[in-house]
């Protein structure tokens, strides 16, 4: 039975009902609600994709707000303004789409000063330089703190990366590294000075994959496509969801990084997963580590990684007969983490120690 009663408000509960609500009969359309951006096709009696210099629009949008999404007490203004954006970049990236225009708003609280809303605008302005768009509108508010939200408009002359072409055979990747971003999270929370340089930067400063967006569109090499803004599971389970298949996600032989290895060690637990035989895989958060100052314990890393989110990296599905080429020319590392498997074979995964679980949604949800 669910944890979460019918009358409690949640992301899914949200945007289902937006999903019924309403709809968009123009013939324009080509992606719509429940995708990473919205596509718009060119106007009638011109073949976006098939015309020299004719593209689709490509439209997202996304809120970051203060106590929310990020905390001054461990990020500057800064920092906040470029991760504003790099948040919409990577909807860009998910689609196959080049960055164009972005529209911004910006909530400011009563007591802010000029010299905090620049440092903010240093910041935007840095990400729209580095990701190749132009501001050009938006809006602003007194607001009780912080809030930022940017709709991304970009451009694609290529089929749109969309999430539901996934097929039973085809091969499950993401590129990059994963957890690392949720590592630097919990390091902020805690306040701990010591910490790993590289997975501060993968929170704060993500770095969204639009090259490699692009070549797998330009190249018609991925059947299926997101980012991984919410946590690896629930984006493995919206995947699946949106392409009607199941999975079966290998974790026995992955190569998490060195920096989430020395994390686990130094906090192995056997207080309740090693009393039940699970031996030395399992290990705890303590409650400094988390918003709601709640202590979590994980059976092993693959339970952990699959609970981590905000890595803005791509996840994705290709046809085995890809497998060469993407290791051989993908701008970024990539790692294969799995197979679609037809939708009554469920979804499954196995941890590092061989262990079959049920892939289940995990990690933070708005």
């Amino acid at each position: 039975m669910s944890s979460v009663s019918e009358a409690q408000v949640n992301e899914e509960g949200i945007i289902s009902q937006i999903r019924r609500r309403f709809s968009c009969t123009n013939n324009r359309l080509l992606v719509g609600l429940g995708d990473d951006a919205a596509v718009i096709g060119p106007p009638e009696g011109q073949n976006g994709g098939r015309r020299l210099n004719v593209c689709s629009q490509v439209l997202a949008t996304d809120i970051l707000v203060e106590g929310v999404h990020f905390s001054r007490r461990y990020m500057d203004l800064a920092e906040i303004g470029y991760k504003a954006v790099s948040v919409n970049v990577s909807d860009m990236a998910a689609m196959g789409a080049e960055c164009v225009y972005a529209l911004g708003n910006l909530g400011v609280p009563r007591d802010a000063e000029n010299t905090e809303v620049s440092q903010l605008l240093d910041g935007v302005g840095e990400a729209l330089k580095e990701f190749g768009a132009d501001l050009i509108g938006g809006d602003t508010v007194r607001a009780p703190q912080w809030l930022l939200s940017f709709s991304m408009i970009g451009s694609i002359a290529s089929q749109p990366l969309t999430r539901s072409g996934a097929k039973p055979g085809d091969a499950i990747w993401h590129s990059g590294e994963l957890g690392l971003s949720q590592l630097g999270f919990h390091q902020l929370q805690a306040g701990v000075e010591d910490g790993s340089v590289l997975a501060r930067e993968a929170h704060v400063r993500p770095k969204p994959q639009l090259a490699l967006g692009q070549w797998l569109s330009s190249e018609e090499l991925a059947s299926a496509c997101m980012d991984l803004s919410d946590s690896l599971s629930q984006c493995l389970l919206q995947l699946a969801d949106a392409s009607g298949v199941g999975m079966q996600i290998d974790l026995q032989n992955y190569d998490f990084s060195g920096e989430l290895q020395e994390f686990a060690r130094q906090r192995r637990s056997v207080a309740k997963h090693g009393s039940n035989g699970n031996g030395p895989a399992a290990f705890g958060i303590p409650g400094r580590m988390s918003t709601d100052r709640k202590a979590r314990e994980f059976a092993s890393l693959s339970e952990f990684l699959l609970g981590s989110a905000e890595d803005y990296q791509l996840l994705f599905t290709a046809p085995v007969s890809s497998t060469a080429r993407l290791l051989r020319e993908s701008p970024v590392p990539l790692t294969r983490i799995g197979t679609v498997l037809p939708a009554d074979e469920g979804l499954m995964y196995t941890d590092e120690l061989g262990r079959n679980r049920v892939l289940q949604a995990s990690g933070f949800e708005h």
